[in-house]
């Protein structure tokens, strides 16, 4: 089985959005098949690990892993990330490399997709979209955002790596917005802007110089929030970090 664009995605109306606030929201990118399909994946085939900072460092944990602490351990670790958080840093939720040198069990409809998105047929879709002419790759990773994860308040820009449009591609079906988990934009001064649901198959692109977090998923949230996210780059992707 293949990945696919949805026949209707139409690049010239997407880049008309797009400027006018450098971010954009596409409903039913993929064919709903497919995107039924990495849903599946992502909640039945994936490898996750806890991906977390700690005082500038960041730690990944297996699922395998975190499922060996204590409960003295694990409350350890959480008071350390939310200590970090409560000062504006910090993360935490589960993720999955799927092109960087990290990249292992991957399962094959993530491969695809992210074949799809750097083939060069959408990569120049991108350029005329976001007017950036030197794109040439797009990172990809798998995330998992179960209740109590978040990402904290910041930008994507970072010029080592070149990347100049972020995306986030969205397989969460019926998510209520009172669990959490929006894609929070902020102005430049930490005023907070509008929040954007995970819509089911809805692909998400905006400049990575805006300021933005994840909410903090609720503990009555039913269902993980899944996503594969990533950004379109100027340089390749052998030196991508993934947060």
């Amino acid at each position: 089985m293949s990945i696919d664009i949805n026949t209707e995605f139409s690049p010239e109306l997407v880049h008309q959005q797009y400027v006018l606030d450098r971010r954009v929201r596409v409903a039913n990118f993929l064919k709903a098949d497919d995107a039924s399909q990495l849903l599946q994946t992502l909640a039945r085939e994936t490898p996750f690990s806890s991906a977390f900072n700690i005082d500038g460092d960041n730690g990944v944990l297996s699922d395998a892993e975190m499922r060996q602490l204590s409960n003295d351990q694990i409350q350890s670790l959480q008071q350390k990330i939310h200590e970090n958080a409560s000062r504006g840093s910090g993360f935490l939720y589960g993720r999955h490399d799927i092109t960087g040198r990290s990249a292992v069990d991957t399962p094959a409809a993530l491969t695809q997709f992210a074949q799809l998105i750097n083939a060069e047929p959408f990569l120049e879709q991108i350029r005329q979209i976001s007017g950036h002419a030197d794109i040439l790759a797009a990172s990809a990773q798998a995330t998992r955002y179960l209740p109590g994860n978040f990402l904290t308040r910041h930008n994507d820009f970072h010029p080592s790596e070149g990347r100049r449009v972020a995306y986030v591609m969205n397989f969460s079906p019926q998510w209520h917005p009172d669990w959490g988990g929006m894609l929070q934009f902020f102005q430049d001064d930490g005023t907070p802007r509008d929040a954007w649901a995970p819509q089911f198959n809805s692909l998400v692109l905006f400049d990575v110089a805006h300021v933005h977090s994840v909410t903090f998923v609720a503990p009555f949230a039913k269902t993980p929030r899944f996503a594969v996210t990533g950004w379109f780059r100027t340089k390749p992707l052998e030196n991508q970090t993934g947060y």
